[in-house]
């Protein structure tokens, strides 16, 4: 594959100092790539030297979930929807990365990761190819229980059109308070465990597999099952370390208790 055919998508508000590191990186790395930042009106993009800068409006957070102490918790889903998908129908070539604007890929790995695994089973293939997909807070387990659906939204790789399938979507609604349940961790399942902001996305990429709406972190038998389908034929999921993929010191994980994310070790056996 020639850096040519790849248009790296840096999507998100700009990190000072790291953005701008991000896209030298890039150039040096994939010398005659493209580079498209996605970010929000009014961010100071003057040290940023991309092929294109789109100034999107920001759709603000979105709340799902109500504490126990009755506050909001505020989340990113619409502006990671909204920042990804203007980017990604601006690119122009075959091959696109969606990379979040305080990440920095300091590898070319994920060329070859990408053409290692061309076997799958046409009935759990919902994707053109297999997106490779970093590793980040992708979560297999918790308290010992799996969580179907929970990959990384950080860093993917793969055709343009594979990407679309799985940002393009809806907008979420909040959700509304109900004072019937002050005092509780409420959401619009509950008293289920809360989903995911990734399980949300990722669900609703494999929408054909799993028809359903997740109402439950833990899903059940048929969404952990058809979970397994999706990601076994359609996605690569690696290490940041072998991906390459330098993540600022907040978002650094450690594998253990209460949770097990996936390895790129466990993907492949």
């Amino acid at each position: 594959m020639l850096f040519e055919q790849i248009t790296f998508v840096i999507q998100g508000p700009i990190a000072p100092s790291i953005t701008s590191i991000s896209v030298q990186r890039l150039r040096s790395i994939f010398p005659g790539c493209q580079i498209i930042i996605s970010t929000w009106e009014g961010e100071n993009t003057q040290d940023i030297e991309a092929d294109l800068i789109i100034y999107n409006k920001d759709p603000g957070s979105t709340v799902f979930v109500y504490s126990k102490q009755n506050d909001p918790i505020p989340i990113n889903i619409n502006r990671q929807i909204v920042s990804t998908v203007s980017g990604l129908r601006h690119v122009k070539t075959k091959f696109a990365a969606k990379l979040r604007a305080d990440n920095i890929l300091n590898k070319t790995r994920m060329l070859e990761l990408f053409e290692q695994f061309p076997l799958r089973r046409d009935n759990y293939a919902m994707l053109n190819n297999r997106l490779v997909c970093s590793n980040y807070f992708a979560k297999e387990f918790e308290r010992g229980l799996h969580v179907p659906f929970f990959f990384s939204d950080f860093f993917q790789f793969g055709e343009v059109e594979d990407l679309l399938k799985v940002w393009d979507c809806h907008m979420y609604s909040d959700y509304d308070f109900q004072s019937a349940l002050s005092g509780k961790k409420q959401h619009k399942h509950y008293p289920n465990d809360s989903v995911n902001v990734e399980q949300k996305i990722w669900s609703h990429a494999a929408r054909k597999l799993y028809p359903d709406e997740l109402t439950d972190e833990h899903g059940d038998h048929f969404a952990r099952q058809q979970s397994y389908n999706f990601m076994i034929n359609n996605l690569i999921i690696v290490d940041g370390d072998e991906l390459g993929l330098e993540v600022p010191k907040r978002l650094q994980q450690s594998n253990g208790y209460p949770y097990d994310f996936i390895t790129f070790l466990g993907f492949i056996y």
